[in-house]
């Protein structure tokens, strides 16, 4: 099993359920048609940081994942839906 983790400032804070909404709407149906998506669990923390855990049945699966020919078009529709209200802090 591979657990991809990403954390993420969101601001303002209250920008935050815009954030959880986006993500399920465009980025939970995505990852469900991608072969090995388990889960993915989601926490958001004081001050406006998001924390998600993606778990994968393998370290292929998620590697396949990241270069899927749609993946530029998920990432710049979710961008597009947030603006400039969230930074990426850390991923592996």
């Amino acid at each position: 099993m591979k657990i991809e983790r990403l954390s993420f400032l969101v601001f303002p804070e209250e920008k935050v359920e815009d954030f959880l909404k986006a993500d399920s709407e465009i980025w939970n149906s995505w990852l469900r048609m991608r072969p090995g998506f388990i889960q993915k669990q989601r926490t958001h923390h004081p001050g406006g940081r998001v924390e998600i855990m993606i778990f994968w049945k393998s370290k292929e699966d998620q590697q396949n994942a990241t270069v899927h020919r749609e993946l530029p078009i998920i990432d710049a529709t979710f961008r597009n839906s947030m603006g400039n209200s969230f930074r990426l802090l850390h991923s592996d």
